[in-house]
């Protein structure tokens, strides 16, 4: 038996979903996915929550559809504390809880969200010589990972599926991941202080691998070929897309104040200006949304999901260049053809076939126009090469996460009904 610290640094971990009526999603849904199937699949390990989350408002019912061998624990308590300086106490209650029980942890599986740069109370200090004050958020939603995984000591692995989640610097994080499992493949430079005692701070490099970490959007669902009635979807080419930053404007093409390029002027080039009935669904600024009425906004997962399975086809950019993201497998298991940008994917990580690495909106368009027969065949081979049993039932998240850890893990894992969209599906459950 191995015990398991686990969570997503900076966001809750949602589980109940239905009750989060936000027309949107969270971030952090993949990883409550991930630990939906890694506690199933290795039963006799456990793992325990380091984070704010809901599990605790989960139906008996609900729990033990999820959780059936009762090996999932929240340690996180976010009940004020009289007397306590900060409103949010609860990033002392992880340890408490691990070391009131006499839990021996072994390991960590922790995701990085959204975090600062310190984040924990009253242990690190400013250049001026004061005691740094982290904000309460970061208290909340940062500082239980940050403040476990120091007194801690374990080795840990960190999940990155996100450019904007590859952080240079987090001072008070001394206790630094094993390795990255991420999207992309190579290394990346860390910064934090050597311990609470000595804060001179000190910079590593961290190897970063590619992990199929997107795979935790598609983990226990039944995924069906396409057939003939393909034929009959109505909209050519639409998109999900969100801006790459508040700052993007109609005109800007250079950097953005986030550091990464903008993504409406591949928008206009690729889908705008060359298929005048496409719908794009996603979150951009007032400006951009009134430029054209294909912009639909933002709109509920269980909403979208009619709509996208009467789609045929549609194009994946990439948040950074290089990346391979989730969409390329939302796009399969809805049966729509996920050609790829040129900067997506670029280091050809993913098991995606050529057909859909176009290198101009001429050979987009060109393959577009190919027979639906083709189509159809290309969109069952894609679904055969990146949604088999390998990837879909966790078995491939699951092992590089212990191999990253030095685990030995010989267990073939099973696909559960949990989660497979249908055009009547209801669950917030969609992209990033």
């Amino acid at each position: 038996m191995t015990n398991f610290v686990i969570g997503k640094m900076g966001l809750a971990c949602r589980f109940n979903w239905p009750t989060h009526n936000n027309g949107w999603f969270s971030a952090a849904d993949d990883i409550s996915r991930l630990i939906v199937n890694l506690s199933y699949n290795n039963p006799n390990d456990k793992f325990y929550i380091i984070g704010n989350n809901d599990i605790e408002t989960l139906s008996y019912q609900k729990m033990n559809q999820l959780f059936p061998h009762g090996n999932v624990f929240n340690t996180y308590n976010n009940k004020k504390k009289l007397g306590e300086k900060y409103h949010h106490a609860g990033w002392k209650s992880p340890l408490e809880y691990i070391n009131n029980n006499s839990i021996s942890i072994d390991y960590g599986i922790i995701a990085f969200g959204s975090v600062l740069l310190r984040n924990v109370p009253e242990r690190t200090y400013t250049k001026s010589g004061t005691i740094a004050k982290p904000l309460d958020r970061a208290v909340k939603y940062i500082a239980p990972y940050v403040h476990t995984l120091n007194e801690l000591g374990i080795k840990w692995v960190c999940l990155v599926d996100d450019p904007r989640h590859f952080h240079n610097k987090i001072i008070d994080l001394y206790n630094k991941p094993e390795i990255y499992l991420s999207q992309v493949k190579g290394s990346h430079k860390f910064s934090s202080i050597v311990s609470y005692d000595n804060q001179d701070i000190v910079e590593c490099d961290i190897p970063v691998k590619y992990s199929y970490v997107e795979s935790n959007v598609v983990l226990d669902e039944i995924i069906s070929p396409v057939g003939d009635d393909w034929k009959d979807r109505k909209n050519k080419m639409s998109i999900v897309l969100n801006q790459a930053g508040t700052d993007e404007t109609l005109d800007n093409t250079s950097k953005l104040g986030n550091g990464h390029r903008p993504r409406y002027p591949i928008l206009k080039e690729w889908i705008l200006d060359n298929f005048k009935a496409s719908d794009i669904y996603g979150k951009w600024s007032e400006e951009i949304m009134k430029s054209s009425g294909a912009f639909k906004g933002i709109i509920n997962r269980g909403k979208l999901y009619p709509e996208m399975m009467n789609w045929k086809h549609s194009l994946c950019v990439p948040i950074d260049k290089g990346w391979a993201t989730a969409k390329y497998l939302e796009y399969l298991k809805c049966g729509i053809s996920p050609f790829m940008h040129p900067e997506y994917d670029s280091q050809r990580n993913t098991n995606i076939q050529d057909f859909y690495r176009v290198q101009s909106v001429e050979e987009m368009r060109d393959k577009i126009a190919m027979s639906d027969d083709t189509h159809i065949k290309e969109i069952n081979r894609g679904i055969e090469e990146c949604l088999s049993n390998e990837f879909v039932s966790g078995q491939r998240i699951n092992d590089e996460i212990y191999s990253a850890l030095g685990l030995q893990r010989n267990i073939r894992n099973e696909i559960r009904d949990l989660w497979t969209p249908t055009k009547t599906n209801n669950l917030e459950e969609f992209f990033v």
